[in-house]
């Protein structure tokens, strides 16, 4: 001290004490039924916690026999990917993010195989289920199939077996805590007594991270792998994912990959589809709920499916239209003449459908489809997207569609060789939410045409025909889709329910289906169709 005052340490004290800090490590071992209590207290504190699998010393995890076949490479942004994930002989826990057609599959396969002990990957559908399996068994891996484990509501290869050390399911199967099978809950309690040691977590922006707790809770893990190809959410929830699997380990550039040869080189279009008269006049006295029930149900909207539907067909492309609102998918399909899928057809029928659309020589070249369509499906011919409808401004739902088609079209030179039309309303608020669903896919490099005709091989715009009403201005077509849009959702799903249980279906869910005119599905022949 000097007259007093309280003397300065030198700067190299400070400098001492931040080393002498920095080189002390403390190793606290926590109990295995609190390390997710945990991890909940770090997040709240907003510290999250780095995970390091030190896989090749872990003499407890259960191994796996599993080994890549013979003559498989991966591509040179798949192993960069997996070499962020594995460093210094440990596995990171963290995202992996690909466009849709850039093989995340392969790179959850590819950590599965390098980690060689138990794993689990969730998916998002039990189609998914069924994909991730054949390519773990048929395409890419030589793992035995008494090794895997398929848990699923429908099926019974999972009833009366030990739980393999490969297990495929899904988010509802791990979360679903209610009505569950005696078989089920010894499954269950299976798979909680096991630490595993990686999870795989596909399409994982898809969870809720409200309920996402549940899965970690029951599949113990020691190193989380989450796959996606859009890192993004309406909500605010994307953060809350990211603190409990862990940071962004790998994104790949997709305009680079397009460049490449690695994804397929997309042309965005954007078809503004003018209301007809009587549709815009329904639209401006009707309330906000009915006004996007009437922008959907556009007969223009099914003028320009009809057109580009027949003029991709003719030029040998196969073609996906997509809504989600199923009762243009029901109406438009019937109209056109072409196949279609959603929610109610079961897992025979939709492999059905899809085998014979994946078949080069098959006459379908066009499917309709609603929302299941959106993600975990494997339709690597389809080079063309029509997308009649989406969830208002879902940037997530835009970008997983346009990856139906980013698979790599070979033997093309042209500058654009797939196709994505998004069709929207003219003059109705649809056009602020396709805005809104385009922001994403803007920054990852695409820009959207913006076409306002569609001309025949005769020179006439489909959009002017009739007066300047459209193709089906004036006509039976546009008065029937008028009440579809109009007619009250409450009494269609009640005469959908009494014509099911006429048929004799009640409650034991079974599906009647049979040929009618548009006109029925509007309720014209006691047979309604509609979104429940």
């Amino acid at each position: 001290r000097r007259g007093g005052a309280p003397s300065t340490p030198p700067p190299s004290f400070f400098r001492a004490r931040r080393a002498a800090a920095a080189a002390e490590m403390w190793h606290i071992e926590i109990d295995k039924s609190a390390q997710m209590e945990v991890r909940r207290r770090c997040i709240q504190l907003e510290l999250p916690c780095l995970e390091e699998y030190d896989f090749a010393n872990d003499t407890v995890t259960p191994p796996l026999r599993i080994e890549a076949r013979p003559g498989i490479f991966i591509r040179p942004y798949q192993e960069k990917s997996l070499s962020k994930m594995f460093t210094n002989g440990r596995a990171r826990s963290g995202f992996i993010v690909l466009p849709c057609g850039a093989g995340k599959t392969l790179v959850g396969i590819s950590a599965v195989a390098n980690v060689k002990k138990c794993a689990a990957v969730i998916c998002n559908t039990s189609m998914a289920v069924t994909q991730w399996k054949q390519q773990f068994m048929s395409t890419w891996t030589d793992v035995k199939e008494s090794d895997i484990t398929c848990f699923l509501s429908k099926g019974e290869d999972w009833k009366n077996r030990p739980l393999g050390k490969l297990l495929i399911t899904t988010y509802p199967m791990i979360m679903e805590r209610s009505k569950r099978s005696q078989a089920g809950q010894d499954l269950i309690a299976q798979i909680k007594a096991r630490t595993w040691g990686l999870i795989v977590l596909d399409e994982v922006h898809l969870s809720f991270a409200d309920k996402f707790w549940q899965v970690l809770d029951v599949v113990r893990a020691r190193c989380k792998l989450g796959l996606t190809a859009t890192l993004v959410r309406e909500d605010d929830k994307i953060k809350e994912l990211k603190n409990l699997i862990g940071p962004k380990l790998y994104e790949a550039d997709w305009q680079e990959l397009a460049k490449e040869g690695f994804l397929a080189r997309v042309q965005c279009v954007e078809v503004w589809c003018p209301m007809t008269p009587l549709f815009m006049r329904s639209y401006l006295e009707n309330s906000a709920k009915k006004r996007k029930d009437l922008w959907v149900m556009n007969p223009n909207k099914l003028a320009a499916v009809e057109f580009l539907v027949n003029y991709w067909e003719q030029e040998g492309h196969k073609i996906i239209v997509f809504s989600d609102d199923l009762r243009p998918v029901a109406a438009y399909s019937e109209w056109i003449g072409r196949r279609r899928l959603t929610g109610e057809d079961d897992a025979r029928t939709r492999e059905e459908v899809l085998g014979k659309f994946r078949d080069p020589g098959s006459d379908v070249k066009t499917i309709f489809m609603s929302s299941v369509g959106d993600a975990a499906i494997d339709l690597p011919d389809a080079s063309v997207i029509i997308q009649i409808s989406s969830n208002f401004g879902s940037r997530q739902k835009e970008a997983q569609r346009l990856g139906r088609i980013l698979r790599p079209k070979p033997g093309s030179n042209a500058t654009y060789n797939a196709f994505f039309y998004t069709l929207v309303s003219r003059d109705t608020q649809e056009m602020y939410y396709s805005t809104k669903r385009q922001r994403y896919l803007v920054d990852q490099g695409y820009a959207f045409k913006v076409v306002t005709k569609l001309e025949d091989d005769k020179g006439r715009d489909v959009f002017t025909l009739n007066k300047g009403a459209g193709k089906y201005g004036g006509t039976e077509v546009e008065k029937d889709l008028l009440q579809m849009a109009l007619e009250d959702r409450s009494e269609l799903k009640r005469r959908h329910q009494e014509e099911m249980e006429a048929s004799g279906g009640g409650s034991s869910g079974a599906v009647r289906r049979k040929q009618a005119k548009m006109s029925s599905l509007s309720g014209g022949d006691s047979l309604a169709y509609g979104e429940f």
